[in-house]
């Protein structure tokens, strides 16, 4: 059973030092009188308690601080350096939300933990204490503790307090009033988002192909955690505003510096501060104002790379970045040949856009999809299959080997109505579906903001609209790394005759947009059914409404020129 604990410190004697400027805060003479919160998350090691032990036991903030941990043990905190001491243990209430479709198309389930909600509700309602830190659990995501704070939120909030109302739970009621007022966002602002990594295993947790239920002891990861260490440290960097590098009296300067060059490049808009034993200036981490959840939302590197156009460039640390580009369509065999045995390629299920997706009135969903999961994968057959082959080929690849980071979205010949998400960190390469293509959509379900449809418009070049390849490329060497990849990538598109092919099917009149699909498959050998056991994902691609009511249209001469180059962000 997990548990909530929380330990609670002031400074207030006539002997303590006065406190530092930058961080001392009065709450009487604050506009936003809500209680500001710091969440910490990094890898179990990194030195998050480490900090914490230095934030409480300090003297120069001045605040009574409140702290959420999730072990009491870690903390090692002499008794009489703290005036108040309290641990309170709850057993967990868990409130499952679901908001729909959110930002790129993702579903978003935020599961809100009832003795984090209301823990923090009793610490804000009794203005006992001027701030309260939060340690996260070294495999938790900041996003999903931040969604609890985010006024975004708040109908999902309501909408929670309204179930549990109907639920006439005794033990859910408290958490209800809370929801019910609106959550935490109306009495707790999230002032700061953290996030500590290990200097000394921090390429080490980018050249691995573990799991967290390989790293964690047994029983602190669920049996259907499939999540990789180098996914979740990445998402740990991109989503945070404070990044503490910490260690750094391991390692060589040298090496301090190359890290901190590619966390800037996986999150341009993060504080990035190199700390040894975690001593960090506290105004850097306390009441800094910095956390907005649609900025973090927003902040990874891959995803300004796309809104700014950046020319590709590296440091002089070798670190760098590139979009590869192309308005043709990916042969399915051909990328999958050229990723599966470099990359460990990870199915993200899409079950549930199969299940709401009905074409020509009948059910999308292949029989593939409904393939047991049960039976070991047999590697001989399979070696894309194999993580410790896997990451020694990637690790010899001239391509592939320096490459850390690539996201974005990608367009395969045999699925021309939806998108393909593409992500990557390390070894580990994720691909799952999308959202449909925007011209296979209807421009009335469009948002009605002129800039925003303006700026959907932008994305659509001649007949094919805004089908396209889009992928930012983040690491080493990258004065050999982005031709290798262009090259690479280049020979997956269509050629001349292929392209033909496939624009001679889709502009067929008479054709469903499913019996397109068909014609599209007969011609172009989908690779990816070699491994039916990782990637159903492909298989079970859901086919898409024919919703486009007009013909094709023919092409003028400058669309056809546009169409015909497979160009890149040089």
């Amino acid at each position: 059973m997990s548990s909530v604990s929380s330990v609670s410190t002031s400074h207030g004697s006539p002997t303590a030092s006065p406190p530092s400027s930058t961080c001392s805060l009065d709450r009487a003479k604050t506009a936003d009188e809500r209680l500001p919160v710091t969440i910490l998350s990094g890898f179990l090691g990194a030195g998050k308690s480490t900090l914490l032990e230095y934030i409480l036991t300090s003297k120069e903030h001045g605040l009574r601080i409140a702290c959420i941990v999730n072990d009491m043990a870690e903390l090692n905190i002499d008794a009489t350096m703290l005036q108040q001491h309290k641990a309170v243990r709850k057993e967990e209430t868990v409130v499952q939300l679901q908001n729909g479709r959110a930002l790129f198309a993702s579903c978003i389930c935020s599961t809100l933990r009832g003795d984090l909600l209301e823990e923090v509700a009793a610490l804000a309602e009794a203005r006992a204490f001027d701030y309260l830190l939060i340690e996260s659990s070294g495999i938790s995501e900041p996003q999903q503790v931040a969604e609890t704070f985010a006024p975004e939120f708040s109908d999902m909030h309501l909408q929670a307090a309204k179930d549990l109302r109907a639920e006439a739970d005794r033990a859910t009621l408290g958490l209800a009033k809370i929801l019910g007022n609106g959550g935490l966002p109306k009495i707790a602002r999230l002032d700061t988002c953290v996030t500590m990594v290990d200097a000394l295993t921090f390429f080490d947790n980018f050249s691995t192909s573990d799991f967290l239920s390989d790293r964690e002891a047994p029983g602190t990861v669920d049996d259907q955690d499939e999540r990789n260490v180098s996914d979740l440290m990445v998402d740990q960097l991109e989503f945070s505003d404070v990044i503490i590098l910490n260690k750094c009296d391991l390692v060589d300067a040298s090496q301090v510096c190359k890290i901190q060059s590619l966390i800037q490049r996986l999150n341009p808009e993060a504080n990035v501060l190199a700390t040894v034993r975690s001593k960090v200036d506290l105004g850097a981490v306390l009441d800094t104002h910095r956390f907005s959840f649609e900025r973090s939302m927003m902040s990874a590197g891959w995803l300004k790379s796309l809104r700014e156009d950046l020319k590709p460039e590296s440091d002089e640390y070798g670190i760098g970045s590139f979009v590869y580009r192309a308005r043709r369509p990916f042969h399915p065999e051909r990328l999958w040949q050229t990723i599966r045995l470099r990359l460990l390629v990870i199915q993200i299920s899409y079950e549930e856009a199969i299940d709401n997706m009905v074409v020509d009135g009948d059910d999308a969903q292949s029989s593939a999809s409904n393939e047991s999961w049960e039976d070991e994968p047999d590697l001989d057959k399979q070696p894309q299959l194999d993580p410790a082959a896997r990451l020694a080929a990637k690790k010899a690849d001239r391509a592939f080997g320096p490459l850390h980071r690539s996201k974005g979205f990608f367009w395969l010949a045999t699925r021309p109505s939806m998108s393909g998400e593409w992500s990557q960190a390390g070894v580990m390469l994720s691909l799952s579906g999308g959202d449909k293509w925007l011209c296979e959509q209807d421009e009335n379900t469009w948002p009605e903001h002129p800039e925003i449809r303006k700026k959907m418009k932008a994305d659509f070049r001649g007949a094919w609209g805004d089908r396209r390849q889009e992928l930012v490329f983040i690491g080493e060497e990258l004065e050999t790394i982005q031709p290798l990849l262009n090259a690479e990538l280049d020979a997956c598109l269509l050629d001349d005759d292929e392209w033909s092919q496939w624009r001679r099917v889709m502009k067929a009149r008479p054709l469903s947009m499913r019996r397109k699909i068909e014609k599209l498959e007969e011609l172009f050998e989908d690779g990816f059914e070699d491994c039916a056991h990782s990637f159903p994902f492909l298989l079970s691609y859901p086919r898409a409404h024919d919703v486009c009511s007009s013909s094709p249209v023919g092409l003028d001469p400058e669309e056809a020129d546009a169409l015909e180059h497979a160009g890149h962000g040089h």
